[in-house]
């Protein structure tokens, strides 16, 4: 049963019902009656899985590491309350339909695994059954250890993979940031959390499908803070900020704005299209490859293209990750919360193929390692000294 295969699981058609035959207006009386209707064609057993410990949380949404009792294998169980007033619910249930139906269509090493659905016997949740991966979200991650620039580039060119398997199959994702995206303990990359993503139909629906308020405002591309139609483009310029977020351990514009500015406040200021500052510990490979996202949406290089950018030309990340290893710093990774810190200074755009980035030497980039950790210590002394200047000035 479940909703993996050809074969429609029970639980899966109650969603399709519900979202296909149900109005808006429909008393939710009603809705129940439809559900009851579905459930007299059950064929087959309810999946065994047992939940366990707590993994994460979201806006609308637990996920709890869970056992399948049949095969022993470890799930992540995404669990979606169905509470509030009749609409509310409809409006949970067509996202979550068109959640699974993309879920089910994507097949690529760097997107999570979907395995099946079950709705709870008084329906009052959902559980999507999804791959378990055993390190957690890159944020966290990021949080523990501080990259070095080898891991930085081996998750990027993964990450970028995905990208362009999604936008190669007309999806947008719309929020890509560290904290949905999943590190396994063999150093695979996983794209996750698409329930704010939208499947295309053809490249003429974009505007028409898109137009709404989706993503986190810190990796917001400006063009969807001027409530402009989200694109492929806008998720390029999300995952450079995930490149800084994992450069300097804190998300784009958070050394300037910090963590507690209005959401709506800083979108304002990313819609001027002022792009964030690079960490100071940026190699100038790193700021070329950079400088080739944070441009105007037209301008903006597609994940193939950037794939072909010597800062993610990796022959195997996988390999390339069991050789390389974490390299970490013995130095506490800023907090999200830390606000301060010196800017990158101006930084100019190049083109994504310049002479400059061609000619740079592997084995320069080998020798200013250790200059780039020096810095690294004397960037994250200068934070805590800057955070203890505020802090007597606040008191």
């Amino acid at each position: 049963m479940g909703c993996c295969g050809s074969k429609k699981g029970m639980h899966f058609l109650i969603l399709e019902k519900l979202t296909n035959q149900v109005s808006e207006n429909q008393p939710l009386a009603q809705i129940k009656s439809q559900e009851d209707k579905v459930q007299t064609n059950k064929v087959g057993t309810k999946r065994d899985y047992k939940k366990g410990d707590l993994i994460g949380t979201g806006a609308f949404s637990e996920v709890y590491q869970a056992l399948d009792n049949k095969t022993g294998k470890l799930l992540a169980i995404k669990t979606v309350k169905l509470q509030g007033g009749k609409d509310e619910i409809l409006r949970t249930i067509i996202a979550l339909k068109a959640e699974i139906k993309l879920l089910k269509k994507l097949q690529h090493k760097n997107i999570i695994k979907y395995y099946f659905t079950e709705i709870s016997p008084n329906h009052s949740y959902v559980d999507i059954a999804l791959e378990y991966i055993a390190q957690g979200s890159l944020r966290k991650v990021i949080n523990k250890v501080r990259l070095d620039e080898a891991n930085v580039r081996i998750y990027a060119r993964q990450i970028l993979e995905g990208i362009q398997y999604l936008h190669q199959n007309k999806v947008i994702h719309r929020d890509i940031k560290a904290a949905n995206i999943l590190v396994d303990s063999d150093g695979t990359i996983k794209l996750s959390d698409f329930g704010t993503s939208k499947a295309l139909e053809s490249e003429e629906t974009l505007i028409i499908q898109n137009k709404s308020l989706k993503g986190t405002p810190y990796w917001m591309a400006p063009e969807v803070c001027q409530l402009k139609a989200a694109s492929f483009e806008s998720d390029i310029w999300s995952f450079g900020g995930v490149v800084i977020e994992m450069i300097g351990g804190l998300p784009p514009y958070a050394d300037k704005y910090g963590a507690d500015i209005d959401a709506q406040e800083l979108m304002k200021k990313i819609a001027q299209e002022e792009k964030p500052n690079y960490p100071q510990q940026t190699s100038t490979l790193a700021t070329e490859f950079l400088d080739s996202i944070f441009v105007a949406a037209h301008l903006r290089p597609s994940a193939s293209k950037l794939l072909q950018h010597p800062y993610v030309q990796i022959s195997d990340p996988q390999i390339d990750s069991e050789e390389v290893g974490f390299k970490q710093s013995l130095d506490p990774v800023p907090s999200k919360s830390k606000i301060a810190g010196p800017t990158a200074g101006d930084i100019q755009d190049q083109p994504i193929n310049s002479p400059q980035t061609q000619l740079q030497p592997i084995q320069q980039q080998q020798r200013l390692d250790e200059q780039r950790l020096q810095k690294q210590r004397e960037w994250e002394l200068a934070l805590q000294e800057e955070l203890k200047r505020k802090s007597k000035q606040n008191s």
